[in-house]
């Protein structure tokens, strides 16, 4: 996967390969997406609207990416043990950690297409007793590479 992709990310600490959905806040991006819509806004809508609907995608897209960024999940596969958990954390802090299985079998993950407004993301599961719904990667680019890196990268040595 890589390694500057906004939203999704794979990471190796160890025995631990860690895939997380947390979107970095980049005041940049966001300085010159809303410096953008701020000037079509006024030019589409006039000086008044503009202005006013201009402020409001600020603050709405602003508290959007910060949301993202504070609240997010991590799906932790440890070759070691071959346990697969995950985590719901707000700012850096575990508020929920859930036992997805015991025992690592990368022949369990399905992913489901969904297609909202136009877009087509994919939905990843990892199939036990229920689905276990993971995480949802933005494209098919992301759902081929974590395929990819699942299949190739992972191998658990205490899978007996």
């Amino acid at each position: 996967m890589n390694e500057n992709e906004d939203y999704f990310r794979i990471s190796k600490n160890g025995n631990i390969h860690t895939l997380s959905d947390r979107i970095p806040f980049n005041w940049k991006e966001l300085m010159i997406w809303t410096s953008a819509s701020f000037i079509f806004l006024i030019w589409f809508l006039g000086i008044g609207v503009g202005i006013f609907v201009a402020i409001l995608t600020l603050i709405g897209y602003t508290i959007y990416r910060f949301a993202s960024w504070i609240y997010y999940t991590e799906l932790k596969i440890d070759e070691q043990t071959g346990k697969i958990t995950r985590l719901k954390k707000i700012l850096d802090r575990t508020q929920k950690t859930e036992l997805i299985a015991d025992k690592f079998d990368p022949n369990r993950f399905e992913y489901s297409e969904l297609t909202r407004s136009g877009k087509t993301k994919f939905l990843m599961n990892y199939r036990t007793h229920k689905n276990n719904e993971l995480l949802i990667l933005k494209n098919k680019t992301d759902k081929e590479l974590t395929e990819k890196y699942i299949a190739e990268k992972i191998t658990v040595y205490n899978n007996v």
